[in-house]
């Protein structure tokens, strides 16, 4: 039949292909339908009688990759520790069920990985075409937001046991190199900054990594080894204990005897210089780039940034402070000059790279290898600013502080991992008493209360039409009318 069609140019491959793809999914969610619901009834044959108490079916629907789901489960009535009356679902239970609202683990995945890569309402339109399952915009930021919110909670709950004493990490590594920078982001609404004229805030992002290692068979191209990223919009001194605790989760800090910090000169960044074994350096790019921006010609820029390169601070201040009374006539060069100056005498101890330093590194491990940093700039644009930065974008603070979240597993490689850690509903002793809260309470009679404008009419039934029931004014309108009608065809 459908070769004939095809024949007769009333079909072509592609809706061939989609229509089987729909045909597989519908009864793809109908077997799913079927498996769940006899599930089920083996639950209510098995179940402890006494402690459950069924209390009849509720409809329920679900989102996956197969498309939307439609099936009825019991739901029970037990007591939780207290005495105190609940309601549950023994099949949700039975199957740890990992959704997102309405939105199936799998499911969930998919509109992450394309949220992100494109906007909210493109993603949207992928997974309807791709999953069959129908979903807004706003449903798909809804399940980004639950994520970040369950990402928030995992990183507070990091914290609080980082600060008990509760938290090192099994790798060990002699030496750790750590990279800080900052991106603005477009606010919009209530999260616009109060004061000023700028509508941007600040995301802080750090990298933590082992070293260096070769990409692939290229001979001058390297990948940051074992790389950690982490991204929020947390003040400087919560940033610092999200830091100090992801490298704590990750590495044996005992054996670190070495950090290397590199960064642009926040004051953020710099928190625990003063730490034994930490050493700062200012980041090579912002220091090169704020060079440029200040000195006037390329000669001297080159001559300058040449002086930082090879470690001669004191011999590239003198030369700077030449610059300055050069350029004593020129109130805007001068100005610049000024601001450059300042910028590189806070940062004075940082000028010099961490190789030309008298510090004896031990041997990189097999594979690695240590070379000069200025990473972050690069890693920022690819893993914040391609996707959240441009084309008139803006967002609320929890909204971008969600997707930054996401990007940042996802350049850490640890995006799947994590989400299977956001999807399991293992129930711990310490989140006991915060779940029985969250659960519906209802006692036996308002489940089975029926609401009081219930719309529901009961049928008149009678052996004759409009005979044997209580006359209301509508029948007997219809009566006048059918009566007059049978006269006049008498007549």
């Amino acid at each position: 039949m459908h070769i004939l069609s095809v024949n007769h140019n009333e079909l072509d491959f592609k809706t061939i292909e989609e229509e089987i793809y729909k045909t597989v999914c519908k009864v793809a969610c109908g077997i799913m339908k079927d498996i769940l619901e006899k599930i089920d009834l083996m639950l209510l044959a098995k179940r402890d009688t006494e402690k459950y108490r069924n209390k009849g079916f509720r409809r329920t629907c679900i989102h996956t990759i197969m498309g939307e789901v439609e099936y009825e489960r019991r739901i029970y009535q037990t007591e939780d520790n207290d005495g105190k009356s609940m309601h549950v679902y023994l099949l949700d239970q039975y199957l740890k069920k990992e959704t997102i609202g309405h939105v199936s683990s799998n499911l969930a995945e998919k509109i992450v990985e394309n949220v992100l890569e494109q906007s909210y309402r493109k993603s949207a339109k992928n997974i309807e075409s791709m999953c069959h399952s129908s979903l807004s915009h706003t449903a798909v930021w809804n399940v980004v937001q639950e994520l970040g919110e369950r990402l928030e909670e995992r990183e507070t709950r990091l914290i609080d046991q980082y600060n008990k004493g509760n938290v090192n990490g099994k790798r060990e590594v002699d030496v750790l190199f750590q990279e800080a920078d900052g991106v603005w982001i477009n606010m919009q609404g209530l999260d616009r900054p109060k004061s000023g004229k700028s509508k941007k805030k600040e995301m802080k992002m750090a990298k933590f990594y082992e070293g260096w290692e070769k990409r692939g068979n290229q001979k001058n191209a390297y990948l940051t080894h074992n790389r950690t990223i982490i991204a929020s919009f947390d003040n400087a001194r919560d940033f610092k204990k999200l830091s100090d605790a992801t490298i704590a989760e990750n590495y044996n800090v005992d054996e670190i005897k070495y950090r290397i910090i590199n960064g642009d000169g926040d004051p953020w960044i710099k928190r625990g210089i003063g730490e034994e074994g930490v050493h700062y350096q200012l980041d090579p790019f912002h220091r090169a780039r704020a060079v440029v921006r200040a000195v006037p010609k390329k000669a001297q820029v080159k001559k300058l940034n040449n002086m930082f390169d090879k470690g001669k601070i004191d011999e590239a201040m003198e030369y700077l402070k030449e610059l300055m009374i050069e350029y004593v006539e020129d109130e805007k060069v001068r100005e610049r000059l000024h601001k450059l100056y300042n910028y590189l005498a806070n940062n004075y101890n940082g000028l010099i790279p961490y190789r030309l330093r008298n510090i004896s590194l031990p041997k990189p491990p097999e594979g690695v290898v240590y070379r000069n940093m200025g990473t972050m700039e690069s890693s920022v644009c690819d893993v914040i600013k391609l996707r959240m930065k441009g084309r008139k974008m803006s967002w609320t603070k929890s909204g971008a502080n969600s997707l930054g979240k996401l990007l940042a597993l996802r350049a850490s490689g640890n995006l799947y991992e994590t989400l299977d850690s956001l999807f399991d509903d293992t129930i711990t002793d310490d989140k006991l008493v915060e779940v029985v809260e969250q659960v519906v309470q209802l006692s036996a009679a308002e489940v089975n209360k029926k609401p009081k404008d219930s719309g529901i009419y009961p049928i008149k039934k009678a052996p004759m039409p409009f005979e044997g029931q209580p006359m209301t004014f509508g029948r007997k309108a219809i009566r006048d009318l059918t009566k007059n009608r049978v006269e006049l065809i008498l007549r």
